[in-house]
Parts: structure tokens; C-alpha cells; sequence
């Protein structure tokens, strides 16, 4: 493991999906120059035409898988009900075929479209990248974050310098966490048609079905798509804000870094996912300490009691990195708020959530936190 590689810790051995979205990025870099500073016009208007399209397809397949169906019941046979469910059999089996058909093309088109928009949100985020010299490590950490957002890949379950990112999630519950994440737009996509197919089967709304299936659909792959893109402008803020964040930090002393380390450990077991902008910033707290250690050893309690002996500027210093640090990671809810909320009360100071969510606001509209 090394401090100065933290792509390599985070993605030790990317699979060949990850390894071909990579390239792709790195391709879109290399076309395209990147900004100095981020285009919030040119954001908004990306974000729009990548979930304009994602609806778009939705709407397509709902319509085409809700119209066969009901071409099936009203015009494949004089009589649907009145047949047997062996003599529907055929029918069902002809109809899944299509209906199988038309949801793998909309997958990959929904998995292109996701990788084409965070290739483009990353580069209007303001993320600075070489067109022609190799990435920087730092870089291709958040190539590596990106690329497995748009794939919709699970968590890495690595060690991270020494924390496990699964330290909360044990058994089975790992890998049925990680089957539900690679199946997440097909089977989600899935279980919303047969539910949809299931409700206006007992309706006699069945001869809407295109209509109602096709608006629910292009709204269902708007979500997924706005999230994506969310989470990977996040990402590709993240170099820029850490090195901020690593400069307010400078003044303060080894003691206090290394207490922000084992918050930043913490916050990452708790998320139960190593978020790249954390992977980077705990990689520059363990160099910036005077005997740089390759890992750290997470000891909550102890920290927690450490945090209650500190008295002003250190103490000040601490949870304005460790607000900085939960919103690097996603925004101000579950188990981060559940963190800032536990540090804050620890160290006896009140929690300001207007002020948090608000400097949430900057965050994600490109301002300096």
C-alpha cells in the first residue's frame, strides 16, 4: 500500500468493466480539455439532457413492453380468458421474449448514457486533469469512483489503509448487498413492470397499460439517473476540496490530525462504503503525520473520549474537518448525520444543521465550503 497511490488502494484489481469504463473516461478526457473551475450553466444543462434521455428511454420501453402485452390480450386470441394457463403459455413465453429484448437494450442504453454523463458532469465539475500526460493518482482515484458509479458496481470491500469498509456489515448480508447492487437497474426495472403488470391485471384499466407503464418507467430511470449524476459531481469535487480542507488543516497539530484520521476511519465503516474523497483525504492526513503510517487502526471509544478533552482552537478545528468530511461523502442524512451528530454532542457543542446544510449547498453548487 502507498499514501502516494491512493487509486491503487481503492481499486487494487478493477475488473474488466471497470478496467473498459476507465478507458472510456480517460478517452473523453483526452478530447476534451479540462475547466479551471466549474461551469454551472453548462452543469445544469447536462444534468437536464442526461435525464431527459434516461425518461426518454423509460418511456419507450413502457410503452412498447406495456403495448405488447395488451396487443397479447386483445388481439393475439378471440378469447384471452377463456384459455387455460398451459394454452397461455406459448403466448407468455413470446411475450417475455420481447419484453426481454426490449429491457436489455434499454439497459445498455441506460448504462451509456450513465457512463457518457459522468464522463461530461466530471469534467463541468471543474476536475483537473492532463490531456495528454498520464493521470494523476489523485485523478484516477476519481475515475475509478466515477466509472463504478455509472455502473452501478457495490462497494469495494478491501481494506482502505487498514480500515474494512464492511466492519459493520458481516454474513450474508455482504453478499446479498452486493448481488442487489449489480442487479439494481435490471431487477428494479423488473419487479416494477410485474408489479405494474400484477395491479392493472385485477383493473379495468388493463387497455391504458402503455400509457400508465411508459410515464412510470422514464420517471423511475430519471431517479436513477439524477442520482448518479449527483453522486459523481460529488466525486470529481473531491480532489479540489480536499486539498482545501488539507490546508486548513495545516496550522493544526499531529494530534489533531490524527483524531480527524480516526474520524474519517469511522465515517467510512459507518457508510459501509469507501467514498473516493475519503480515500483521499485519509491517505493525506496519514502523510501529513510525522511518522506517516501505511494504516490505521480505528478505535472509536478512545477517540470519542479524546474528543471530550479537547478545549478551543483545537476542538473548533476537529468539527469543522469532520463536517467538511461527512459531506465529501454524500449529503447530510443517515449515517452521517448520525456521526455528526454523536462527534458534536461528544465534544459538547451544539449542532447548527441550517449552517450544515446550507455549506451542503455550496458544496454541490460549486462554491468553497
Amino acid at each position: 500500500m502507498s499514501l502516494t497511490r491512493p487509486d491503487q488502494e481503492y481499486a487494487p484489481a478493477p475488473g474488466l468493466a471497470q478496467r473498459w469504463a476507465n478507458r472510456y473516461i480517460q478517452g473523453y478526457f483526452r478530447r476534451h480539455p479540462a475547466l479551471t473551475a466549474p461551469n454551472p450553466q453548462a452543469l445544469k444543462r447536462t444534468r437536464r439532457w442526461i435525464i431527459t434521455w434516461a425518461a426518454v428511454a423509460g418511456m419507450i420501453s413502457g410503452t412498447l413492453i406495456g403495448g405488447a402485452e395488451w396487443w397479447m390480450r386483445e388481439f393475439a386470441t378471440d378469447n384471452w380468458n377463456a384459455l387455460s394457463l398451459r394454452e397461455q403459455l406459448p403466448y407468455w413465453a413470446g411475450y417475455m421474449a420481447v419484453a426481454g429484448s426490449i429491457t436489455a437494450l434499454e439497459i445498455g442504453f441506460l448504462y451509456w448514457n450513465a457512463l457518457r454523463g459522468v464522463a461530461s458532469i466530471t469534467r463541468l465539475a471543474g476536475l483537473h486533469y492532463g490531456q495528454t500526460e498520464p493521470l494523476e493518482p489523485d485523478i484516477q482515484l476519481t475515475v475509478h469512483g466515477v466509472s463504478r458509479v455509472a455502473l452501478e458496481y457495490p462497494s469495494p470491500g478491501n481494506l482502505i489503509y487498514g480500515v474494512d469498509p464492511h466492519a459493520y456489515l458481516g454474513g450474508w448480508r455482504i453478499t446479498a448487498r452486493a448481488l442487489l447492487y449489480r442487479l439494481k437497474i435490471s431487477l428494479s426495472s423488473f419487479l416494477l413492470r410485474l408489479l405494474l403488470r400484477r395491479l392493472l391485471g385485477r383493473l379495468t384499466l388493463r387497455g391504458f397499460l402503455p400509457v400508465l407503464t411508459g410515464p412510470l418507467y422514464a420517471v423511475w430511470n430519471a431517479w436513477i439517473a439524477a442520482r448518479i449524476i449527483q453522486e459523481a459531481y460529488l466525486q470529481a469535487r473531491g480532489p479540489a476540496l480536499v486539498k482545501q480542507l488539507m490546508a486548513t488543516l495545516a496550522d493544526s497539530d499531529a494530534p489533531t490530525r490524527r483524531l480527524v484520521a480516526q474520524g474519517v476511519g469511522e465515517l467510512i465503516m459507518r457508510n459501509q462504503h469507501p467514498h473516493p474523497n475519503l480515500v483521499l483525504l485519509l491517505a493525506r492526513l496519514l502523510d501529513s503525520l510525522p511518522d506517516k503510517p501505511q494504516a490505521i487502526d480505528v478505535d472509536w471509544p478512545t477517540t470519542l473520549h479524546d474528543y471530550a478533552q479537547l478545549t478551543n482552537p483545537p476542538r473548533h478545528t476537529l468539527l469543522s474537518a469532520l463536517t467538511q468530511t461527512a459531506l465529501l461523502s454524500g449529503t447530510y442524512r443517515g449515517s452521517r448525520k448520525r456521526f455528526l451528530k454523536e462527534v458534536f454532542a461528544t465534544c459538547q457543542t451544539p449542532l447548527l444543521e441550517t449552517d450544515v446544510k446550507a455549506q451542503q449547498q455550496r458544496l454541490l453548487s460549486g462554491e468553497v465550503p
